[in-house]
């Protein structure tokens, strides 16, 4: 049972392989044995590879209901398919590894694990196989929005020297997005130049795109320029508000950053100097304790 287990682990595995392929082109001259042989080879891996891709994309449309996954998914560029894809491979390596593992260990070290210990090894392997890609992708997002956040700021900050120079204050936006083929620049520039096409306000573009990233950061200035185009307000003043509000922003969390960093380095130099303080004071402890002790005797 456990040989048929490792077998049927990696039957699964070199199935999904052979589906990630893709279809060979067919020869156009070819004798009517190896012709009969290569269509009914062809036919084999097309349906593997049609059954994967079908399972690629069940999995797509089940991944679709869950926003913080799609919003995660567009952050990093990444499709819901591919993704789907990830899970698939994850979920037969993780079963496959596990349960070799565990067949190795008995024939390796003589731990004789029962049949129910590796079947449940290689389900635990494959839900982490499954659920490791969704990890791997919440923290490729993070990092990306933070990214993303210090583009925005730089971004503002041409904003507001085109808008303090005398330049249309809408069209600084989309001005300002060009000045970079930076990725996050390139972003920001589709988004509004998406929006100005379709005859929309320029915020309507920059929200879309927050609520698609999961860029809240973007919100206050988003409902900021919509109150100044809605209501007559000074579009001017709201752009440079915004401006100065995320130059605090930033410095404030400069400096807790190098708060944070101090307290830390509190311990080591404590220590540091305890250290000092006892190899300073050993020798001339040590002379006294030794004299004291002659002294006695």
């Amino acid at each position: 049972m456990v040989i048929l287990l490792g077998a049927m682990a990696g039957l699964g595995l070199l199935l999904v392989a052979v589906g990630l392929v893709p279809r060979p082109a067919r020869k156009p001259q070819a004798a009517p044995e190896p012709r009969r042989a290569a269509k009914k080879g062809a036919k084999e891996a097309g349906a593997v590879q049609d059954a994967t891709r079908r399972a690629a994309r069940r999995i797509e449309q089940d991944l679709q209901s869950k926003s913080a996954l799609m919003q995660d998914a567009h952050m990093v560029g990444r499709s819901l398919e591919t993704h789907a894809v990830h899970k698939m491979i994850g979920l037969v390596l993780g079963a496959a590894v596990l349960a070799a593992f565990a067949v190795f260990a008995n024939t390796l070290f003589g731990l004789d694990l029962p049949l129910p210990i590796i079947v449940a090894a290689a389900g635990a392997g494959a839900l982490g196989g499954w659920l490791l890609p969704d990890s791997i992708l919440k923290t490729e997002a993070d990092k990306e929005r933070v990214l993303f956040q210090q583009v925005t700021e730089s971004w503002l900050e041409l904003v507001a020297q085109l808008v303090t120079a005398g330049a249309d204050t809408f069209g600084a936006l989309g001005v300002a997005a060009s000045y970079s083929q930076q990725p996050g620049f390139v972003v920001i520039h589709d988004a509004l130049r998406t929006s100005a096409a379709s005859g929309e306000a320029p915020w309507t573009g920059l929200r879309r795109m927050a609520d698609e990233r999961r860029l809240r950061f973007l919100d206050p200035f988003c409902a900021a320029l919509e109150l100044a185009g809605t209501t007559g307000a000074g579009s001017r003043q709201a752009i440079l508000a915004q401006v100065d509000a995320a130059r605090s922003k930033a410095m404030l969390e400069a400096d807790a950053a190098a708060a944070s960093s101090g307290e830390k380095m509190g311990a080591p130099l404590a220590l540091i100097g305890g250290a000092f303080m006892i190899l300073m004071g050993y020798p001339p402890l040590a002379g006294i304790l030794d004299t004291t002790t002659l002294t006695g005797l």
